[in-house]
């Protein structure tokens, strides 16, 4: 049937089958570990509360007031921000309701599903891709979607695939607008979790593999001008982590660091 070649008919197919399955299967949820501090330190109820959640650590909403925060820098310090603009949207409209934070983990979660079904279907038949996306939809480790706090998860793969989405149509089209998009998302993502710092590099790579020039500084020069905007996204970030955390403490994190791994001691020394 032609219905079944569609890949919006599927995208729906794995948003609404992975919806239905995390958010209706959950009767009862509440708040747990630093769920609360989250939510009520992150609320932002004038502008000077945007730009404190955009500067300041996120381990700084996670204890009480009288307690002593160890001061965090450039390498040791999470920057989360986005997260506080949904929790705060959802804290206005429907206070402390834990069904309703649950709905973003479970919505994004459903969402970055069709958008991986989405993008593995640029390079895979439908089939295949389906299959890829139900693999990630009910992957073995997914008892943590219950843990509200967890939503910078989903946000960073949320505009990760956006980011890789957007450069995909700038691969084929060359058009300035879908580079812009895919480093503005790409900014979304590290802004939201960290763990996606390495997609710019890999975006990089990816173009200079895919180089039709055999030569290596072709490849490269290539490989820049198709991604000096999503690497411009790496200076920005730097700076803001410099402006939000600085210097301060890095002896301290290259201490904690040497005794986890001897060998960067040895090598330091």
């Amino acid at each position: 049937m032609k219905i079944f070649k569609s890949k919006l008919f599927w995208a729906l197919f794995l948003f609404t089958l992975t919806f239905s399955a995390y958010f209706f299967s959950v009767k009862e949820i509440w708040f747990s570990l630093d769920d609360c501090g989250n939510i009520i330190a992150g609320i932002i109820k004038e502008p000077k509360d945007l730009i404190k959640i955009f500067s300041e650590d996120e381990r700084n909403y996670l204890y009480p007031i009288n307690f002593n925060v160890p001061k965090a820098n450039i390498i040791s310090g999470f920057y989360r921000p986005m997260q506080h603009i949904f929790f705060s949207v959802i804290y206005y409209l429907f206070k402390f309701n834990a069904r309703a934070y649950y709905f973003l983990n479970v919505f994004f979660h459903a969402i970055n599903i069709s958008l991986f079904f989405y993008l593995c279907s640029l390079f895979m038949p439908i089939f295949f891709s389906v299959i890829a996306g139900l693999l990630l939809a009910f992957y073995p480790v997914m008892d943590w979607i219950t843990w509200i706090s967890t939503l910078h998860n989903f946000l960073a793969t949320f505009f990760m695939l956006l980011s890789l989405i957007c450069f995909r149509f700038y691969w084929i089209k060359n058009k300035f607008i879908y580079i812009f998009l895919s480093a503005l998302f790409f900014l979304f993502s590290i802004s939201s979790r960290e763990n996606t710092i390495f997609l710019g590099v890999s975006i990089f790579l990816f173009s200079f593999i895919f180089c039709d020039n055999n030569n290596f500084l072709a490849k490269i020069k290539f490989a820049f001008k198709k991604t000096y905007l999503i690497l411009f996204v790496y200076i920005i970030y730097f700076l803001i982590r410099l402006y939000s955390f600085g210097l301060e403490s890095l002896p301290r994190t290259f201490n904690n660091v040497s005794m986890r791994v001897p060998i960067i001691k040895k090598f330091l020394s």
